[in-house]
């Protein structure tokens, strides 16, 4: 006599979710090959004026795209979407080439601005289908690192070709050759996100705007949005200001902040992933955001090289903790129809962050007020999105004890 059937446990790494990370990770090297662009520019003859434009060309096509983004891709066009962004980043990465002027530099940023946040939103979308029930934290913990990866790898990768290739422009026209893996992983997912594949399916269609707004009006969601936006406004000053900042207390390789930080947040995802979904998610992100604020206050007060880098390893678990979190929430808190566009607004607040942050940081900076009371400040913003979050954890604590009290 047999027991009753077992259901078998979700999978996280199925092809779907697999070739997503992959395809991710091909967009993001086609950004991180950009870590040398300002010296390049200078190279160009390009004044300094115009650099820091040139500059946030790209990200400033993710700020302005991505609202509309959220509402247009759906399950039902985000693979070719993906395929067309992913075509159109190569054709962007070979008009580095020809780009001389201001004007073809500028339209070749904006070009490839609009090509990279297509493919991400996209991505995202489908990636909101492809993640098992119950396996959201370990998911975007792992999805996250198709972002970090790369900017590990595609670093030294692009100093080895610059000699040989002769210049920035031929090593950005040579990294389109990456967009081609990336479409051929992507053919085989028309079977199950294609139009058709998608088309009977219940909940893939555009949202109206009353599901928006129905959805915008979940407390849960705001919460979680304004959250994420203080998170990034407390992390991106620290990526722009920490150089001169690690000088200034004797790091003599101020890159060295960095190695420290993201491996630690690599290391964190990769081995703390398996417990994001057995920890209460969102008490789990409070507690990290509280540990993220003290890392910041502690920058504050540091006055040498060693305590600098043992606070970048703990600001680097903290922020290994934090992210993958922040978007597992707004994906539990979510409408399963509308995760998409509930993720890809929590990218929104990712890019207003890095356009507020550093205004922000510079306006702090230019008061006279010092890297201390900069760093003070992000640290604010730090605890501000764990009292964002400090709500939806313990409505979940109550349920919890509800449970378990009808059970006991």
């Amino acid at each position: 006599m047999t027991g009753p059937a077992q259901t078998a446990p979700p999978r996280l790494f199925t092809y779907d979710f697999t070739v997503l990370l992959v395809a991710a990770a091909f967009g993001f090297c086609n950004i991180a090959v950009f870590y040398g662009f300002a010296s390049y520019l200078e190279r160009l003859g390009v004044a300094p004026a115009w650099r820091g434009w040139l500059l946030g060309a790209e990200p400033l096509a993710a700020v302005c795209l991505r609202p509309f983004l959220s509402v247009l891709v759906t399950p039902r066009n985000a693979l070719a979407l993906a395929r067309a962004a992913l075509f159109c980043m190569g054709l962007a990465l070979c008009g580095y080439l020809f780009a001389r002027g201001l004007g073809p530099i500028v339209a070749v940023r904006l070009f490839h601005g609009a090509s990279f946040v297509c493919l991400v939103s996209a991505v995202t979308v489908m990636l909101s289908r492809a993640i098992p029930t119950g396996l959201s934290g370990r998911a975007f913990g792992l999805f996250s690192l198709s972002a970090l990866v790369p900017y590990a790898i595609m670093p030294p990768i692009t100093e080895w070709l610059l000699p040989r290739l002769g210049g920035e422009d031929r090593v950005y026209a040579a990294c389109s050759v990456l967009v081609l893996p990336g479409l051929a992983f992507l053919a085989p997912l028309g079977r199950r996100f294609g139009r058709r594949a998608m088309a009977s399916v219940a909940g893939t269609q555009r949202p109206d705007l009353a599901a928006v707004r129905r959805t915008l009006s979940l407390n849960p969601v705001r919460l979680v949005l304004a959250a994420n936006l203080c998170l990034f406004l407390s992390t991106t000053p620290v990526f722009f200001f920490m150089r001169p900042f690690a000088q200034g207390v004797g790091l003599g390789d101020p890159g060295l902040f960095f190695t420290v930080s993201t491996a630690a947040s690599i290391a964190m995802r990769l081995f703390g992933g398996a417990y994001y979904d057995r920890l209460p998610k969102a008490a789990a992100l409070v507690a990290a955001l509280a540990c993220l604020a003290a890392c910041l206050a502690g920058f504050a007060a540091t006055t040498g090289p060693v305590r600098l880098l043992v606070l970048a390893g703990a600001y680097g678990l903290c922020l290994g903790v934090a992210m993958p979190l922040a978007n597992a929430v707004m994906y539990g808190h979510s409408p399963p129809a509308m995760r998409g566009t509930t993720l890809n607004l929590m990218l929104f607040m990712m890019d207003m962050g890095y356009v507020l942050g550093p205004v922000a940081a510079g306006a702090i900076l230019a008061k006279g007020a010092g890297y201390p009371a900069l760093f003070l400040a992000c640290g604010g913003f730090a605890l501000a999105a764990g009292g964002l979050v400090a709500p939806l954890a313990a409505a979940d604590w109550r349920k919890r004890r509800k449970r378990r009290s009808a059970s006991g």
